[in-house]
């Protein structure tokens, strides 16, 4: 008894320990690939979060905002970080006329911090030719000013190294410790290299001093939604209240969630980019679906960002070039001559199929209809609505005498009838019965999951003829693909309808850096002009997985290469190696 009650204390110990540290306040540093861009070039970026203990190792969302020198809000980003870290990233405007971008993140938390800890700001310069003598860099990392740690915990051994045009180098990263290491890498070509404005050992400010003045109301990670039910007569233990996530590309989510006695609901660990439509679904016990008012909120910044465009720590920027040759400075192809490309108007059907379908689902010989008008929703499943309307495809309903087709038809919303009317859908193209296939979201599904699909979340269907090559084998006998509305569309909602649906705003999907492979003789004959070699923003390391080998191909005319590395601890010390490679 005495063990177990030992027991007992440490295992609440432990549950308090971490929950008491998902609040702590944290500060954020972030890596870039370079440190100078050209107007049109992607910025690749690592960001790091570090709270008083260490790495913050929880799922944390962090929000990113781009703004130009005169304070205007560019882009507001939302990334969901993964053991302190996550990879971000922003293109440069092709016509961006100014000489650098402002960089603010932070956290749903960090608001409510001291006012020198609210926010973490970094400036990214933005290369340009007519400026470029009049500029100078303050407070900056000059050559030979930067500290390279000499931790002997991390050893970076080279295998292969060559400058030949489009020549192979590779390496290998060892974690010679114990301890988890998250870090990031970044190659350029010397010759184009700039000094950073700042690096994680000078600039990664100490996480000891950034006291929250207020304690968050929740902890923000993931996508969560809370709301409450406007029905007065609601009995919660006679209802459930279902949700269905939808985003097209991926299967929905579908999962039940607890009502509370006073109607309130909560949905949480949601993860998903861009926007998705949440639809609710309540089920009396004895009575048929209906909708039904609610009252809801999305919970943290993720539509919006914080109304705080000019109060900036820093004074203005100036950056000055230490190369004299400034032609290496400028790889961004520009093109001379402006096409201007005259086109008809697209029709409805049109624009949803550019906008839903991808891949082999694009174009086909197929029938298409437009699921967003109003008579759409009078039909109790799609496969009602199609009926008729296909030349060649047969669809009639067999009888649900089975306990499951019961069951799917009183899921589905719909009175079971002796008629049959309800009953499983069987489809045959012309005089014979076919194994048709079905997508939703171009994700195969089963003609179940389907007929549970309810019609106001339905955007866009396409009646593909046999044979349809889209699917993984092929479906010979013909396809039907269903694309669920992404929210954002201007939707007929009749004046009287109940709310049951709304749309949700989701993670910012981070540009993928890609490292070329010239392995091949075939994919050597482009020009490569790049000046970022390799960007590797995730590696982890830790005692089970020592070493992450890197592989990467030389531009055509570097004869030197920088590396940096850059990265936090688990028990939140810092990491920067730099140097050199001829």
């Amino acid at each position: 008894m005495r063990f177990k009650f030992l027991y007992t204390w440490l295992l609440v110990l432990i549950v308090l320990n971490t929950n008491a540290q998902l609040n702590l306040p944290v500060t954020m540093y972030a890596q870039h690939n370079q440190s100078v861009f050209n107007a049109g070039e992607r910025v690749y970026s690592k960001i790091y979060v570090r709270a008083s203990k260490g790495l913050h190792m929880q799922p944390l969302n962090i929000y990113v905002d781009w703004y130009n020198p005169e304070g205007s809000l560019l882009t507001h980003q939302i990334y969901l970080t993964k053991f302190g870290g996550a990879e971000t990233g922003f293109e440069v405007p092709v016509d961006y006329p100014f000489s650098f971008l402002r960089m603010r993140m932070y956290t749903a938390g960090s608001l409510k911090q001291s006012s020198d800890f609210q926010f973490f700001d970094q400036v990214v310069f933005v290369n340009q030719q007519q400026n470029l003598r009049s500029k100078q860099l303050v407070d900056s990392a000059l050559i030979n000013s930067i500290p390279i740690q000499s931790d002997e915990s991390i050893v970076v051994k080279k295998v292969v190294s060559s400058f030949n045009a489009k020549g192979r180098n590779e390496w290998v990263i060892e974690n010679k410790g114990k301890d988890f290491m998250n870090l990031s890498i970044s190659v350029t070509e010397e010759e184009s290299f700039e000094f950073p404005k700042y690096t994680i050992l000078q600039h990664f400010k100490s996480p000891i001093s950034a006291n929250q003045q207020l304690k968050t109301d929740y902890y923000d990670a993931f996508v969560q939604v809370k709301g409450m039910l406007k029905m007065p007569d609601l009995n919660p233990s006679n209802a459930s209240l279902v949700f269905s996530l939808f985003k097209r590309g991926q299967m929905p989510i579908i999962d039940q969630v607890p009502l509370g006695s006073d109607g309130s609901f909560s949905i949480d660990r949601l993860i998903f980019t861009d926007s998705a439509q949440l639809s609710l679904q309540l089920d009396y016990k004895g009575k048929r679906n209906q909708k039904f008012e609610l009252s809801y909120q999305q919970l943290g910044l993720f539509k919006t960002a914080p109304l705080y465009a000019f109060n900036f720590y820093d004074s203005l920027p100036a950056f000055y070039s230490r190369l004299k040759n400034t032609n290496w400075m400028n790889y961004q192809k520009q093109d001379d001559n402006e096409v201007v490309v005259y086109t008809k108007t697209k029709s409805a059907l049109e624009i949803l199929e550019e906008k839903y379908t991808t891949g082999l689902f694009k174009g086909g010989d197929a029938v298409d209809f437009n699921m967003m008008l109003p008579n759409v929703r009078s039909f109790p499943t799609l496969f009602h609505f199609l009926q008729g309307k296909v030349p060649g495809l047969q669809i009639f309903f067999q009888s649900a005498t089975s306990t499951q087709a019961m069951d799917s038809a009183v899921t589905a919303g719909r009175k079971e009838e002796e008629s049959g009317i309800f009953g499983t859908p069987k489809f045959s193209w012309r005089s014979s019965q076919d194994q048709i296939k079905f997508f939703l979201n171009q994700v195969p599904v089963s003609v179940d999951a389907l007929l549970q699909l309810p019609m106001a979340d339905i955007a866009y269907i396409k009646v593909f003829r046999p044979p349809f090559l889209g699917a993984g084998m092929g479906a010979p006998n013909g396809a039907i693909a269903v694309y669920t509305k992404q929210g954002d569309e201007a939707d007929f909602v009749p004046k009287k309808s109940k709310l049951t649906g709304f749309m949700l705003y989701g993670y910012t999907n981070p540009i993928s850096f890609l490292s070329p492979d010239y392995s091949s003789e075939k994919r050597r004959a482009v020009i490569d002009k790049r000046k970022t070699l390799l960007w590797l923003p995730t590696i982890h390391l830790n005692h089970d997985k020592p070493n992450q080998g890197i592989v990467y191909y030389n531009n055509d005319r570097s004869k030197k290469h920088r590396i940096i590395l850059e990265g936090v601890k688990q028990n939140g010390e810092l990491i920067r190696k730099e140097w050199i490679v001829e």
